[in-house]
């Protein structure tokens, strides 16, 4: 039951997104549209201008005898002529990049909505926040009921650890790699958002391969005439951040008795480590949510955050899973 109501929430969120996501993009087409439009209309005011005055030089030169003035303005009108053509030769130009510019930018977020669609559906299917069996035991079992815990509610500490960022969602858990080994790795859902946006702007990259293939193999214009266009870079480097700056890759190794914090360049021995705390700690910014957190607690009165993140059940379990990796007292306050 708790799991149907769990699909229907993210399907509703998903639907939201989708709905906000497609209202935008209404207003973005009618607004490129009248931006079309009022381009259209300009080029054909100037072209009837051009056809007025080819039809008065046509006109004035077809007289039997031309006087000095009718030749003065045939010259007159043929400059204007040139100089409208060269306007509406810009105008064409103009015209063309403008409707290459939106092919590149709806094809990219054609593939962006098609990644998310098949990121939610992957979600929905296995959601990132899935618990392992023995994960799934531990979140049902008084603390104090789990083999091997230690417990110190003693050892807790008022002022939690300083968080370098935050999100209402699970980002990253602590999984064993192999014996002996705990790593921090991204959620799926996180690589899922990664991924999405770097496949993005392939959509647009293709359509400008498109125009690039036509300039040098059908149009044959020399390479240094070709005119180039943006592919949504913003998208890509977004998601390389996602992937590779939101999680701290913490490693803790049994074997050579370390804690490597790669986002702090720090290396802590497990004998400088007292307790390890679960904190609940209010992020603030454009929106406020509160985060979950994984507490180091060190005997020379230092904290240092290990994981932080909107799992709460999540970060329960990893927590559970590093005290029991490290040896150490668990500080768990109570509900």
């Amino acid at each position: 039951m708790l799991k149907w109501v769990y699909g229907v929430l993210i399907a509703a969120f998903v639907a939201m997104v989708v709905g906000g996501a497609v209202s935008k993009a209404n207003d973005a087409w009618q607004a490129q549209q009248r931006a079309i439009t009022m381009m259209q209309e300009s080029q054909q005011q100037q072209r009837q201008k051009v056809d007025e005055i080819r039809d008065r030089i046509a006109r004035t030169q077809a007289q039997p005898t031309l006087s000095d003035h009718d030749r003065w303005l045939i010259a007159h009108l043929q400059k204007t002529l040139g100089r409208l053509d060269t306007v509406v030769d810009g105008q064409q130009t103009h015209s063309a990049q403008l409707y290459r510019g939106l092919l590149r930018t709806w094809v990219g977020y054609a593939f962006l909505g098609i990644a998310m669609v098949v990121l939610a559906f992957c979600l929905l299917v296995r959601p990132s926040k899935a618990l392992t069996r023995e994960e799934k035991q531990w979140l049902a079992s008084n603390p104090r009921d789990i083999p091997g815990l230690l417990l110190d509610p003693g050892a807790y500490r008022n002022t939690a650890a300083p968080v370098r960022g935050g999100s209402n969602f699970v980002t990253a858990r602590i999984k064993p790699v192999k014996a002996g080994l705990l790593r921090i790795t991204r959620s799926r859902a996180l690589t899922g958002m990664g991924l999405a946006f770097i496949i993005a702007p392939q959509g647009g990259l293709a359509v400008e391969l498109y125009y690039i293939a036509d300039a040098l193999f059908v149009s044959h214009i020399p390479f240094s005439q070709m005119t180039w266009g943006g592919t949504m870079q913003a998208f890509t480097l977004a998601g390389l951040f996602v992937l590779f700056s939101t999680t701290s890759n913490a490693r803790l190794d049994r074997r050579q008795q370390t804690i490597t914090l790669p986002g702090d360049n720090r290396t802590l021995a497990f004998n400088e480590v007292e307790s390890v705390q679960l904190n609940q700690v209010l992020t603030t910014g454009e929106r406020s949510f509160v985060n979950s957190q994984i507490q180091l607690n060190l005997h020379n009165g230092e904290s240092l955050s290990l994981l932080s993140h909107g799992g709460k059940e999540q970060i329960y379990v990893d927590l559970i899973r590093t005290a029991l990796f490290l040896d150490k007292p668990a500080v768990i306050p109570e509900a």
